[in-house]
């Protein structure tokens, strides 16, 4: 699905759950094209390299959500959307994204893939937290990460928006990152591939890890039962109306605007 209406879905779901008129919803889509999400707050015109991912073919789309960005392209993304007021849920932004992101810790287990949580310790983690020196969501630390020793495995974000709780993220299959660091604008050649070494380092798909191929549906299996577990609820089947649709696709043209996502 094209990266706008993909946002366009996810912001139209707090609507959704917050009136009543669908249940906590959990959701994984996939990107086609492959797209490059921008944070909510994150200067794109400073970040993104346009002519080049423009060459690329590449669409962009800023999130409602905070954080760094990603290019969307063989991976599984997810979004689990609920009230504020779920029983058990914590109040703080950072105990809430800890219980909703073992959701993703259970679905890698299924897979057989041991990745555990990674709380930055050092001051020098602390540090880069707080002032990130990448603009690349995978290439920076933060709270409550998923990894497989210093290896962050998945990415994401959380808002809070009329009563619900939006938390969605991106889990790599594959990452191409000659590609990946093409749409980032650095001072020169060198610092681009200097930090193209460094993600090496930092990050992991999910193929890397499993030592094989695993297909979307497999990812998507293992990860429903993941955060079944996890948020003890059962997620059935859920069709969108009619109504519900022009919603989306309202959503969607803001999400496909210039303005929305170039503004910064």
């Amino acid at each position: 699905m094209e990266p706008a209406l993909n946002m366009a879905i996810d912001e139209a779901l707090i609507g959704f759950v917050g009136r009543g008129e669908v249940a906590p919803t959990l959701r994984f889509y996939s990107w086609a094209p492959r797209g490059l999400s921008v944070g909510h707050f994150q200067r794109a015109t400073k970040d993104i390299d346009r002519q080049r991912i423009e060459e690329l073919g590449i669409p962009i789309v800023r999130r409602m959500t905070g954080g760094r960005a990603v290019l969307h392209a063989d991976e599984l993304t997810y979004s689990i959307v609920i009230p504020e007021t779920l029983e058990g849920l914590p109040k703080t932004v950072i105990e809430s994204y800890r219980m909703l992101t073992e959701g993703v810790r259970k679905g890698y287990h299924h897979l057989g893939i041991p990745v555990e949580f990674s709380v930055p310790m050092t001051a020098q983690e602390k540090e880069e937290l707080r002032k990130p020196k990448s603009a690349v969501c995978f290439d920076a630390a933060s709270y409550y990460e998923l990894a497989v020793g210093k290896r962050k495995v998945a990415g994401s974000a959380q808002v809070r928006h009329q009563g619900v709780v939006l938390q969605h993220g991106s889990v790599p299959l594959s990452v191409d990152e000659g590609e990946l660091f093409d749409c980032f604008i650095y001072e020169d050649e060198s610092i681009r591939e200097r930090m193209k070494a460094r993600f090496a380092g930092k990050a992991v798909a999910l193929n890397e890890l499993a030592g094989r191929t695993v297909s979307f549906e497999e990812v998507r299996g293992a990860f429903l039962k993941g955060f079944e577990d996890a948020l003890q609820l059962t997620f059935t089947p859920l069709e969108f109306t009619e109504h519900q649709w022009q919603e989306i696709e309202r959503l969607a043209a803001k999400y496909r605007s210039e303005e929305w996502n170039w503004k910064r």
